[in-house]
């Protein structure tokens, strides 16, 4: 069948998945989703299809679950369920746009744990971002170039080892023609993945970020803050908020043919007063907002 990122309807993805599915002898049900699903109705998927019962983001996710979509097709599949059933011209035009983006980009590529040599540094992301957008090849002239470019600066000779090791990684590789070129245009570490290196990763780019107040010029940076008081499950929904974001930003950046500049963006959320004890007064907390 055709690629889930050809279509523009979800229904008839739906409908062609199916019948694909059981023409080479696969299950594919309304019983059978109703059980993966986890629901009782056994009419469900049917009603879906036919256009009588709409999707939410939880079920668009849970049947991309089930599907086995990449993740790049995951985020098209809620994509295009909420473009399929927005019911305003703007909500209809974002969901658009970000359909055409995500159309664009190639398949993300997951780094793998033997591949967090990658973190080890900041200036490696930096590095691997620059040979994605300029010609580079391997001579000392190009090395100090490429460490030229890189903000704040880098030595020539970290710019080479840092060319090397991206190699080794597998991240970059030398074309016929002699240049460096990437290996996959988007990469990611997933959202729950806990390692040394990454942590470490993170902290230089915090410290980056809190150097430059003073090193970047304020029309050419974005560093807002915002100090609320909320519930646990307040948290959890502006912490997919983040990661929505996040998600979103990629796209932006992995469609954008005409990248000039490498931009490090940082999202953060973390407690700064412990959790009251269940029972204690709750009074409103003033919401704090600077940027």
């Amino acid at each position: 069948m055709k690629p889930l990122v050809t279509y523009t309807d979800f229904r008839a993805y739906l409908n062609d998945w199916i019948i694909e599915r059981k023409s080479r002898g696969l299950p594919g049900s309304n019983r059978w989703f109703a059980l993966k699903m986890g629901i009782n109705s056994t009419s469900w998927l049917t009603s879906v299809v036919k256009g009588a019962k709409g999707l939410s983001k939880y079920t668009a996710n849970r049947l991309s679950e089930i599907l086995k979509h990449s993740p790049l097709e995951a985020r098209y599949f809620e994509a295009l369920v909420s473009f399929n059933q927005a019911r305003t011209i703007e909500e209809r035009n974002k969901y658009y746009q970000e359909l055409n983006a995500l159309q664009k980009i190639k398949e993300v590529r997951t780094v793998k744990p033997n591949q967090y040599d990658f973190y080890s540094a900041w200036h490696h992301s930096a590095v691997r971002s620059l040979v994605g957008m300029h010609r580079f090849t391997a001579s000392e002239k190009e090395y100090e170039r490429l460490a030229g470019m890189v903000s704040p600066p880098i030595t020539a000779s970290q710019a080479r080892k840092s060319l090397k090791l991206l190699e080794e990684l597998g991240f970059v590789k030398i074309n016929h023609g002699g240049a460096y070129e990437l290996t996959s245009g988007a990469i990611t570490t997933g959202e729950n993945v806990r390692s040394l290196g990454i942590a470490n990763f993170q902290q230089e780019t915090m410290r980056l970020a809190q150097e430059a107040l003073d090193r970047v010029a304020r029309e050419e940076r974005y560093i807002g803050t915002a100090t609320v008081g909320v519930s646990a499950k307040s948290f959890g929904q502006i912490r997919q908020v983040l990661i929505d974001t996040s998600n979103r930003i990629a796209e932006i950046a992995n469609a954008d043919a005409d990248a000039d500049r490498v931009y490090q963006v940082n999202l953060q959320a973390f407690p700064m007063s412990k959790a009251c004890r269940a029972g204690a007064e709750n009074k409103r907390s003033p919401m704090d907002v600077k940027q």
